[in-house]
């Protein structure tokens, strides 16, 4: 079976997580639950849930999470200046949720605001390129600038299947639940092929969800 969650490659990862806010914990315990190393989280709006990324990760997770919390536009920029200082070529991960949200507030200017947010996404993404670990952002407010500046980007969604991801090289192909898992038709296209157009064809009993 493939995994219902994609790898996150180094670089700046941009996660659209609009009605769907759980897959961020999910995605930071997945990664986190398969390499070693600290994962730094600058934080916005609390966002930040070590018990809810706990659920999704393995191992010690309180000694490699390192989380800060900004409450403006200025601290938040001050924390994300830090990250040089702190993160080496060890590091796991580094999130920044929220990204554009407090440089939407009312107490940052707009141009200077606009500054800031532009520094601290070409910050990220410096720092992803001379470190080689995996930036992932998300953002609601000043979402294009910040969608705009990333490498890659991934789109989750709620089914009623489950979770769907969907970014490059990467589509959910099983849907895992309590109750077992549900398969797609793409699913069975990459295991055993497609069907011939011309002559024989090749017949797949259909597969019940959950067998």
């Amino acid at each position: 079976m493939g995994s219902q969650l994609p790898t996150l490659d180094a670089g700046v990862t941009y996660l659209d997580t609009e009605g769907v806010p759980v897959v961020l914990y999910r995605l930071v315990g997945h990664h986190l639950a398969d390499v070693d190393g600290p994962a730094y989280w600058v934080d916005a709006r609390n966002a930040a849930s070590p018990d809810a990324i706990r659920r999704y990760a393995a191992g010690r997770l309180d000694t490699r999470l390192r989380v800060a919390r900004a409450f403006t536009g200025y601290q938040h920029y001050e924390l994300v200046r830090s990250l040089p200082e702190r993160v080496s070529g060890r590091a796991a991960l580094i999130v920044a949720p929220n990204l554009g949200s407090l440089y939407a507030d009312d107490d940052v200017p707009t141009a200077e605001a606009a500054a800031m947010l532009d520094a601290t996404l070409e910050l990220l993404a410096a720092l992803a390129d001379a470190v080689d670990v995996p930036v992932l952002v998300t953002a609601t407010e000043h979402r294009e600038r910040v969608r705009a500046a990333a490498d890659r980007r991934l789109d989750a969604e709620r089914t009623r299947a489950g979770l769907r991801i969907d970014g490059p090289a990467f589509r959910t192909d099983v849907y895992w639940d309590d109750w077992g898992f549900q398969t797609t038709i793409p699913y069975w296209v990459d295991l055993l092929g497609r069907a011939e157009t011309e002559g024989e064809t090749a017949v797949v009993d259909p597969v019940a969800p959950g067998v």
